[in-house]
């Protein structure tokens, strides 16, 4: 529970900075968030490790099995913070500013002609009509979207999260 808490604050992180920075046109919020994507990143292979290596000096080893159990309730307290801080983000936050800005951003001249130029327009259309109807969401539903996300990713993580959770060291 403790390690999930603190992937989720790091996934919190990514997601805080990542819509201020679009929000703002800020370079070095998106600086930091791609920082601190890294972080979440290497975080649950770390916190891994750091078990394998309490159990360890107690003379014991998880199992892979264990080692899945640990990395699957940690992803999934992570899964939760993550989506506490995403819904209050959006119920309390945004007020329709991240999708606002994301297609200002989407529908000013210079990118409609790149869209165009490289073939896309009918993609760009699409994004377009995506990013209008994830505008008509709910905060709880765009929360349950990027939550569905992060449990899919958690899942696959897992996997390779609990070989590290069991590693048997030398």
């Amino acid at each position: 529970m403790e390690y999930g808490t603190f992937v989720g604050l790091a996934w919190g992180g990514v997601f805080l900075t990542y819509v201020e920075g679009i929000s703002n046109n800020n370079g070095l919020l998106m600086l930091l968030c791609f920082l601190l994507c890294g972080v979440a990143f290497f975080l649950p292979f770390l916190l891994a490790l750091r078990l394998n290596r309490k159990i360890q000096v107690a003379e014991e080893r998880l199992t892979y099995f264990q080692g899945l159990l640990f990395a699957f309730s940690m992803f999934m307290y992570a899964c939760l913070m993550n989506g506490l801080i995403v819904f209050s983000y959006f119920n309390f936050l945004d007020n329709g500013m991240l999708m606002e800005q994301l297609n200002d951003m989407l529908t000013q001249p210079e990118m409609v002609k790149t869209y165009e130029q490289m073939g896309m327009g009918e993609q760009h259309a699409q994004m377009l009509k995506i990013l209008k109807e994830t505008d008509a969401l709910s905060a709880w539903e765009k929360t349950l979207l990027i939550f569905n996300n992060n449990f899919f990713f958690s899942l696959i993580l897992s996997i390779i999260v609990a070989v590290v959770a069991s590693w048997k060291r030398g």
